[in-house]
């Protein structure tokens, strides 16, 4: 009823009494309201009409469309020209286009006005590739309607335009004012998504240009993995590959059907595969993607808990595709839906395999990762708790393309692991062959781990300084001499540095040798810091440390020698809640053939110490460059 039908209305003579007796001005107000409302309505009315534009890019059509669902799937065209049909249908709320898996029509009005002084043609495309039927039916001012029928349950051959989606050609006339109606529905049940977008044919050719470029690039990526895949299989005939072969080529195959492509080239030419391969493809990518899972992180062996678990859900999966056989097709694709949250839950699988010291499934969790991201978002796309977009859509396809050939280098780290391991296993095997019983194999090679562990942790002992964690002397010598004598034959810079730290005695007098044990054990944490890994760090006296700096020049040597000083001076070591400042004198000596020749690492240590004592003759904390003295003699400095 209009505003003015209502105003009509209340100005009619009413027969009741407490009609006659309605107050003046609250029959003013409803009026002022009644007219404010339907203002409100006529703008929002106005708001819901799509203005066509002559340079429209995929616009999206959510915010103009008005959806009405038909459980029954019995509507026609002509039942919802009828006045209760019309004022059934509602606004989409937050963008959300999906309605999850669904038997009933789904029937959807929009308004559109041409505002131009020209004709504007224009492509309506709706890009979910997997709907049994769509029709569009366009009504204009004068009542004529134009109708279009597309969907993978009718020849590809029908399209008007060369596209992976259902693509519509659409013309309206300069000052036209048109309806159009568009009708989504399954013949048995799928998943429902009216996600449309509108585009000049200009915007629209380039579209599908970068599409198309796209699509070949992921699906030309898929299947370089899948060949290379192919001849690792051959040459090392391990199951996980033949599983993942197999996974991959499902995923092909889900990726041809998700992105059109299978629809428009391969299977477009008959309804039932149409039908069938999108749907079953999806269930033989759930049950390889568990197979392979199982192979892959040898869940039988390592977890078979886990793996019962992994067999149920094979089975659910399973269970799905006999549905999806004799149409029960709302359970079965409900189930699979479940099932792919449920697989977006194996990356737990594997961080549990790996932290219990199975190092192949690290790049499993990686790339499932990006799988269960990819699966998880699409799944709540297709129920419409994440709205719909291009992006998302491109998102999805992209994810799953990178997760396969994630998993192929996935498949390359499990084999160099398992490598490695079956080394191992051979050695042990090879000892474990001398003895005469299983329980005397066992002891062996229990034994044999426990040298392994025993000598591992005597050669650390062996090297390191159980105080500072840095090398000792016997250690600083064996490598030290190593480097000095590289340096020398590729003539390439090498300087050696000494620091002693000041006044080390009073620290332990004052303050305790606990005190002392945490000063050296700070400036350890400095060196460590500060110099570089390859550097030869150790400590070769009671507050004595040296380090050898390879392919580093005295002047460099100098600037990182009081880069360390200042870092040591401005960190005080804590004890016991007390703080006890720190300094430390530095030499530097530098390997040198133009004075002495090719020195020595005690050589070049003794330079060093001469250089170390004269600054600490000179005042401490200060770096010395040592510098030779005519007529000095390495026998001097020795």
């Amino acid at each position: 009823m209009s505003v003015a039908e209502l105003y009509m209305e209340s100005r009619t003579p009413q027969t009741s009494q407490q009609q006659r007796g309605f107050p003046c001005w609250l029959m003013l107000a409803a009026f002022m309201l009644l007219l404010f409302t339907g203002q409100a309505l006529a703008n929002t009315g106005d708001q819901r009409t799509f203005h066509l534009q002559s340079d429209m890019d995929a616009r999206v059509m959510t915010p103009y469309m008005q959806v009405l669902e038909d459980p029954d799937s019995t509507l026609s065209f002509a039942d919802i020209q009828k006045p209760y049909w019309q004022n059934r249908f509602r606004p989409i709320l937050n963008e959300q286009t999906a309605h999850g898996v669904s038997s009933s029509a789904w029937w959807i009005r929009i308004n559109v006005a041409n505002t131009a002084e020209t004709e504007i043609s224009w492509i309506l495309e709706a890009l979910h590739n997997i709907t049994d039927y769509i029709d569009v039916y366009q009504l204009d001012a004068a009542g004529n309607v134009s109708a279009q029928q597309l969907g993978d349950h009718r020849p590809y051959a029908i399209n008007q335009l060369p596209s992976e989606a259902f693509s519509f050609p659409l013309n309206t006339r300069a000052g036209e004012h048109q309806t159009l109606y568009l009708r989504f529905n399954f013949e048995h049940a799928g998943v429902i998504n009216l996600y449309l977008e509108a585009s000049t044919p200009e915007a629209y050719v380039q579209k599908q240009h970068i599409q198309g470029i796209w699509l070949g690039i992921f699906l030309g990526a898929a299947v370089l993995v899948m060949v290379y895949t192919l001849f690792l299989m051959l040459s090392i005939r391990e199951k996980p590959y033949f599983w993942y072969l197999l996974y991959a080529s499902a995923a092909v195959v889900m990726y041809l059907a998700l992105s059109g492509l299978g629809y428009r080239y391969i299977w477009g030419f008959t309804p039932i595969l149409a039908d069938a391969i999108p749907h079953f493809a999806i269930v033989a990518f759930y049950c390889l993607a568990i197979q392979f899972s199982r192979s892959f992180l040898d869940t039988d062996k390592q977890a078979p808990q886990l793996d019962a678990l992994l067999l149920l859900l094979l089975g659910v999966t399973a269970f799905s595709g006999i549905l999806l056989i004799i149409n029960i097709r709302e359970i079965a694709l409900n189930l699979l839906m479940l099932t792919g949250l449920a697989l977006g839950l194996f990356p737990a699988i594997g961080i549990y395999l790996w932290s219990k010291g199975q190092h192949q499934a690290r790049g499993y969790t990686l790339a499932w990762s990006i799988w269960s991201i990819t699966v998880i978002c699409g799944i709540l796309r297709f129920q419409g708790v994440i709205p719909t977009s291009n992006f998302a859509i491109g998102a999805t396809r992209f994810g799953m393309i990178l997760e396969t050939i994630l998993l192929a280098f996935a498949l390359v780290d499990r084999v160099n692991i398992l490598r490695k391991d079956k080394l191992a296993a051979e050695e042990r095997e090879r000892i474990a062959a001398q003895q005469a019983t299983d329980q005397l194999e066992s002891k062996v090679r229990e034994r044999t781990r426990e040298l392994d562990q025993a000598r591992l942790h005597a050669e650390k002992l062996a090297s390191q300084d159980s105080l500072s964690g840095l090398l000792n002397r016997r250690a600083f010598f064996q490598q030290g001499k190593s480097e000095v004598h590289r340096a020398q034959r590729y003539n390439q810079p090498l300087t050696v540095m000494m620091l002693d730290i000041d006044h080390f005695k009073q620290i332990n007098d004052q303050h305790g040798h606990a005190a002392g044990d945490q000063v050296i054990t700070t400036v350890a944490g400095i060196l460590n810091d500060i110099l570089r890994e390859s550097d030869i760090k150790a400590r070769i006296g009671g507050e004595e440390f040296a380090v050898v700096l390879i392919q580093t020049p005295r002047n460099k040597a100098l600037h990182l020698a009081e880069r360390i000083r200042e870092e040591i001076q401005h960190t005080p070591a804590s004890h016991q809640g007390n703080t006890v400042n720190i300094t430390a004198s530095f030499g530097i000596a530098e390997v040198t053939s133009e004075i002495h020749g090719d020195s020595t690492l005690d050589q070049l240590l003794a330079r060093a110490d001469k250089a170390l004592y004269w600054g600490k003759n000179n005042g401490r904390n200060r770096v010395t460059g040592y510098t030779a003295t005519a007529g000095e003699t390495e026998t001097d400095l020795l």
